[in-house]
């Protein structure tokens, strides 16, 4: 299933190209607002807070927007260029709420981590430092599914927030690999000056990855006799994405840099 996964994202990377690098640049000039609006307001700390925060603020409007966009592309649903500005009203609220959480999270831990790791100099107090590290390594690798949840399921931000959660418990193995593969993604998004895949490339990818994986869900559902650990970790795969791989198609190298060939078969 993941190496379909990986060939969906491509295509669907490639498919709306120009939506992808669009976002991006947007996203692009926004991060380096945030960097020059940081830098300036450095001189006091309470201005470089709030630029912090304003900046990652306007930072998670972009990822999302381009997360409701995103989710139409992993339905194998055509956008315009528009659909990303028509999200941006609708996901303001959400967005400064996930903003103030992560920072939040970010100040509090810094705070804590600091000094039961540095400052306070007993067994006891790093152990607990390591542990306050830990919960947030964890607490922003399930924090990777809200932008799809929020996206494909419309709950409101409490119920993203747990869902994450349950997402992440339920498929330990699954979100870690998602995990190793967005950090390979953001190597790739630096190595390209941020124009891809960047963060409409998460975005896609992401996406995808949830609503494959909500296909399990629809299976055990169906299947309510699956009672056992061992019986609910058989999921057939190839059975369930079947119709996602007949859509996708087998979309050969030719297609990319020729795909008006494919049209006149």
């Amino acid at each position: 299933m993941f190496g379909f996964l990986i060939k969906k994202n491509f295509c669907d990377g490639w498919d709306n190209l120009l939506s992808l690098v669009l976002t991006n640049v947007i996203f692009l000039f926004a991060l380096l607002g945030a960097i020059f609006l940081n830098y300036y307001a450095s001189a006091n700390v309470l201005l470089q807070i709030a630029a912090l925060i304003g900046g990652f603020y306007i930072l998670s409007v972009i990822a999302f927007a381009y997360g409701e966009v995103a989710v139409e592309i992993a339905d194998f649903n055509g956008i315009s260029l528009l659909d990303f500005f028509r999200a941006i009203p609708g996901v303001l609220l959400d967005a400064l709420f996930f903003t103030l959480l992560c920072a939040v999270v970010i100040f509090v831990s810094a705070y804590s981590v600091t000094y039961y790791l540095i400052e306070s100099k007993t067994l006891f107090g790093y152990c607990i430092g390591m542990m306050i590290l830990w919960l947030d390594v964890f607490f922003f690798i399930a924090m990777q599914w809200f932008v799809p949840i929020r996206s494909l399921m419309h709950n409101n931000f409490k119920k993203c927030l747990k869902k994450c959660f349950i997402i992440f418990f339920d498929n330990t193995g699954f979100t870690l690999l998602m995990t190793i593969y967005n950090l390979v993604m953001v190597v790739l998004s630096v190595a390209f000056i941020g124009f891809m895949p960047s963060v409409a490339g998460l975005a896609i990818a992401n996406a995808n990855a949830l609503r494959l994986r909500m296909y399990k869900y629809d299976y055990l559902e169906e299947h309510p006799e699956l009672k056992t650990k061992q019986e609910r970790r058989q999921i057939p795969w190839e059975e369930l994405i079947f119709d996602d791989r007949e859509a996708l198609g087998p979309r050969k190298l030719k297609s990319f840099l020729f795909p008006w060939k494919d049209e006149e078969r």
